[in-house]
């Protein structure tokens, strides 16, 4: 991508005024939907970040977080913004204050998450969005935003509330995942009016890889410990344990895979207990 010159602030507000600029960017160049941009665009009490107005009329207000913030303030700007039928793209600096620990495109174990963290992660269906800045030769430069989808360390002495001297934050287990394009879509998800990139969902897609393997090892006779055994096999590696043990119990309350007794009661006690 292309590099822009950085200015003479403190590091905390040019990331920010550069991670705006290149959304402003790149988002209006390659989403062929988007016919009007802005930058600061004024709602009322609200600034939004990046303002965007699709074709079919649908506005999104993207907002760019690099310091810290609340839970209570995040839901305060969703409210004001969806009360003007405006729906919300949130991006989080991964090397940014707002982080609890700094956000990159991978795999990880024991990551720490901020409350904000874990809002958005809610609010955006098991997703959150996050963009890094390259800095080299006194030039700036976007990478690619990413997804990380979070779920709850295997070991159970991780899975509580932790707090610092000012800060309180969890521990999470991160899955990438890769955002395809810079096309935005607009929909609802947990009461809100969200906007947010193509990226799939992960549990989603990872369900329906439990199922087909699942419906192969039952074709073969296998007996359910088995069977068991061979999706945390196939899966652990990439989604996490607790991840791959809480898609199974979903879908055996979904009645889309049956296990025996004994087998469910495990799978319950390395959720729940």
């Amino acid at each position: 991508m292309k590099e822009i010159s950085l200015i003479s602030t403190p590091a905390e507000s040019y990331s920010h005024k550069a991670i705006k600029l290149f959304l402003y960017k790149y988002i209006y160049e390659n989403d062929k939907q988007v016919e009007v941009r802005s930058l600061e665009k004024f709602f009322g009490n609200r600034f939004a970040d990046v303002y965007f107005r699709l074709k079919d009329g649908q506005e999104i207000a993207v907002e760019v977080q690099n310091s810290k913030i609340s839970p209570k303030e995040i839901i305060n700007r969703f409210n004001d913004y969806n009360k003007l039928g405006v729906y919300v793209l949130w991006i989080l600096y991964g090397e940014g204050k707002c982080v609890a620990s700094h956000k990159y495109p991978n795999n990880a174990k024991l990551v720490k998450i901020s409350l904000a963290e874990k809002t958005l992660h809610h609010i955006y269906g098991g997703r959150v969005y996050y963009v890094n800045l390259d800095f080299r030769d006194n030039k700036i430069s976007l990478q690619h935003p990413f997804a990380l989808h979070f779920s709850k360390p295997f070991q159970k002495k991780f899975r509580g509330i932790f707090k610092a001297r000012y800060d309180s934050y969890f521990y999470r287990d991160s899955i990438f995942t890769m955002i395809p394009n810079w096309n935005l879509m607009c929909t609802k998800f947990s009461g809100y009016k969200i906007a947010r990139f193509y990226d799939k969902n992960l549990k989603i897609v990872l369900k329906e890889k439990v199922k087909k393997i699942y419906d192969g090892e039952k074709t073969k006779s296998r007996n359910d410990k088995k069977i068991l055994q061979v999706l945390l096999d196939t899966f652990e590696k990439n989604y996490g344990r607790y991840m791959v043990f809480y898609v199974i119990f979903e879908l055996l309350n979904e009645n889309k895979i049956e296990f025996c007794r004994k087998v469910q009661v495990r799978i319950r006690k390395k959720i729940f207990k």
